[in-house]
């Protein structure tokens, strides 16, 4: 049985309207930092539990912060967002400080890493209305999360594959 977060969720997504142009906004917003041409790009998350989350806002501020360096870690020490865009031979990772002022793009950050695409792995499994996924490039492993869509399945697809030259749409 699914959790009623999820179906929320799920319901809410399914009535929202579809972009035209795909992964456009963040593809623009990557290209803004990247001097190469962005094939495609888009947002994600460290690891998150809303069970965890729920345990630690009742155990005390030290469970928190516990909790918050797990996520950092499994995540290879990535911030809380960030954008992944996939260039012809690369693929960088640039911060993205999501804040109130912000607007729903955030702010953006600095680079954080490059890899070469043909160095990087992915696996990806859904997780209610998230997809869980693991990257592993450099011989390190990070983990993360985006929202279960068909343009971020799209976008995983692009970033497993090197070959892969199309833009999620």
């Amino acid at each position: 049985m699914k959790a009623l977060t999820t179906m929320l969720a799920e319901r809410a997504m399914s009535k929202m309207e579809q972009p035209a142009d795909g992964l456009k906004e963040w593809r623009d917003a990557a290209q803004a930092q990247i001097t190469e041409p962005v094939v495609d790009a888009t947002l994600f998350s460290r690891p998150s539990s809303y069970a965890s989350g729920v345990v630690a806002s009742h155990s005390g501020p030290f469970v928190g912060i516990l909790l918050r360096k797990s996520q950092k870690i499994r995540a290879g020490g990535l911030p809380q967002h960030f954008l992944v865009a996939v260039t012809e031979h690369e693929v960088v990772v640039l911060e993205r400080k999501m804040t109130a002022t912000g607007g729903p793009m955030g702010k953006p950050g600095g680079e954080l890493v490059r890899w070469q695409r043909s160095e990087v792995g992915v696996t990806w499994t859904t997780s209610g209305y998230l997809l869980k996924v693991t990257v592993v490039a450099a011989g390190e492993v990070y983990k993360c999360q985006v929202v279960k869509h068909p343009l971020n399945e799209s976008f995983l697809r692009l970033l497993s594959d090197p070959e892969n030259m199309r833009a999620a749409a």
